[in-house]
């Protein structure tokens, strides 16, 4: 399961105003028009981080929304911590 607090970079005590502004950081920082000089690799990469920002503000943005992912991720126990970090490892390394 994907942590969208860690994605953001934001505590899961994080108000509205932190979710936007931490949005608008990681969106403008991964956003296809500033990554001029970038590698065919570094935008894919930015292209996937990007989704993944948008994705995590969807949720964290609406109240509705992140009450149920703040239970289910309480609710979370890890059965195979090397599992979860070669999951964790391809989201940010993944080779394609």
């Amino acid at each position: 399961m994907i942590n969208h607090f860690s994605v953001l970079g934001i505590k899961p005590n994080a108000n509205e105003d932190d979710v936007k502004k931490a949005y608008k950081r990681l969106s403008n920082r991964f956003h296809p028009d500033k990554l001029l000089g970038a590698s065919d690799d570094e935008k894919k990469h930015a292209e996937a981080q990007l989704q993944r920002v948008r994705n995590a503000y969807e949720v964290l943005s609406d109240p509705k929304l992140k009450r149920e992912f703040v239970k289910n991720f309480s609710n979370v126990i890890v059965t195979d911590p090397a599992a979860a970090m070669r999951e964790l490892w391809d989201q940010f390394y993944s080779i394609s």
